[in-house]
C-alpha cells in the first residue's frame, strides 16, 4: 500500500511540471508573437538599412532611400560612430496603426502629433507612411531625424532628451517657424527661456509646448555648430561614450561650461529683430483679419461714392439743356435763320 505522503511526493513534481510550461508559455509566446508581427512584413534590402512595410503599403520612392542611405552614412561620419549594424524602417498605415506596432514591439503609445518613432536600442524606426504621403518634404525630413536618433545612440550611449531632439532636428533641418522664433526671442529678452538642461523635466507637455521646447534645444545646438565648429558633438559623444555626463563632455570639448555656452546663446538671440514679424502676426491674427475687412469696406464705400459723384455729373452734363458734347446749346434751331 502506497502512503499517504508518497502520493504527495509524486504529485507534487506534475503540479511543478505545470508550473514551469506556464512560465515557458508565458515568456516565449510574447516574443513569438512579435516575431511573427515583423515576419508578415514585406523586407527590402538596401546597402545599410533595411525596410519592412505592412502588408498593403506601397514601396517607398527610390529617391527617397537613396537620401536616406546617404543620410545615415553622413550622420555616423559627422557624430563619429563606427556602427555597422542596420537599422530596420518599419511603415505602416496610420497612427492607429503607429501605436499598434509601439505595442507590438513592447514600446509606449505616443499622441497623435508624433508620426514617427524611434526604438534607439533596437535600431528600429516605426513610421506612419500617411505622414510621408501627406507631407512629402517633411516626411523625409521625419525619417532623418528619427535616423538620428539612432546614429546617437550608437555614438554617445545615452544621453538627455533635448539633445537628441536639438541634434536630430538639427540635421534634419527642421527649423521652427517665424512666429515660434520670435516667441524664443521675446523670451530670451525677457529671460524667461527654460534653462537648457531642464528641458528633460518638461518635454512633452502638450503639441504647443512640445514644439517651443524643441524648438529651443533646436536653435541652441544651431548656435554651437556656428559657435564652436562641426566637430564639437562628435567630441563631446566620445566622451559620453567613456561614461562622462553630457555637460562634462561640453566643458571639456568647448572650453566653457554649458550654463556660460546657454548665457552667452541667450543674449545673442534676444539680439535679433522682431518688429517686423510682430507686425505681420499682428495682420495674420484675427484682430488683424478684423482690420482688413474694415479697411477694404472703407475703400469699398469710398470707391462707391466717387462712382455716384461721376453719375450724376454725368446726368447733369448730358441733361436737356445740353444736348451736345459741346457743351450747352443756347440757340435752338426754331430760331435759326437760313
Amino acid at each position: 500500500m502506497i502512503s499517504k505522503s508518497t502520493i504527495n511526493f509524486l504529485r507534487f513534481p506534475c503540479h511543478g511540471w505545470i508550473w514551469l510550461l506556464v512560465l515557458l508559455f508565458s515568456t516565449v509566446m510574447p516574443l513569438s508573437a512579435k516575431q511573427d508581427f515583423l515576419e508578415k512584413y514585406r523586407r527590402i534590402e538596401q546597402r545599410t538599412f533595411d525596410w519592412a512595410i505592412a502588408p498593403g503599403l506601397g514601396s517607398p520612392s527610390s529617391a527617397l532611400q537613396v537620401r536616406l542611405g546617404k543620410a545615415l552614412e553622413e550622420l555616423r561620419i559627422w557624430l563619429g560612430s563606427d556602427s555597422t549594424r542596420r537599422p530596420l524602417l518599419v511603415l505602416v498605415a496610420g497612427h492607429q496603426g503607429l501605436n499598434r506596432a509601439l505595442e507590438q514591439l513592447g514600446a509606449a503609445a505616443v499622441p497623435r502629433w508624433v508620426p514617427a518613432v524611434a526604438l534607439t536600442s533596437r535600431a528600429i524606426v516605426v513610421v506612419d507612411l500617411e505622414h510621408l504621403i501627406r507631407n512629402p518634404g517633411k516626411g523625409s525630413a521625419t525619417l532623418v531625424h528619427e535616423l538620428a536618433h539612432l546614429v546617437l545612440e550608437e555614438a554617445g550611449g545615452r544621453l538627455p532628451r533635448w539633445v537628441h531632439e536639438g541634434i536630430a532636428q538639427s540635421v534634419a533641418r527642421q527649423h521652427p517657424d517665424p512666429s515660434t522664433r520670435r516667441t524664443l526671442i521675446l523670451l530670451a529678452r525677457r529671460d524667461e527661456l527654460v534653462p537648457i538642461t531642464d528641458l528633460d523635466q518638461v518635454l512633452p507637455l502638450d503639441h504647443f509646448h512640445a514644439s517651443l521646447l524643441y524648438a529651443e534645444a533646436l536653435l541652441f545646438i544651431d548656435w554651437t555648430r556656428r559657435r564652436f565648429g562641426e566637430n564639437l558633438h562628435a567630441g563631446i559623444l566620445e566622451r559620453c561614450q567613456q561614461g562622462l555626463s553630457w555637460s562634462v563632455g561640453f566643458e571639456q570639448v568647448a572650453g566653457i561650461s554649458i550654463e556660460q555656452a546657454t548665457e552667452q546663446w541667450r543674449q545673442e538671440l534676444a539680439s535679433s529683430p522682431v518688429f517686423l514679424g510682430l507686425v505681420l502676426d499682428l495682420i495674420l491674427s484675427w484682430k488683424g483679419l478684423a482690420l482688413l475687412v474694415v479697411i477694404a469696406a472703407l475703400v469699398q464705400r469710398f470707391r462707391r461714392q466717387a462712382r455716384l459723384k461721376k453719375m450724376r455729373e454725368e446726368e447733369q452734363w448730358n441733361s436737356p439743356e445740353s444736348p451736345t458734347s459741346d457743351g450747352p446749346n443756347r440757340l435752338d434751331r426754331s430760331d435759326s435763320t437760313s
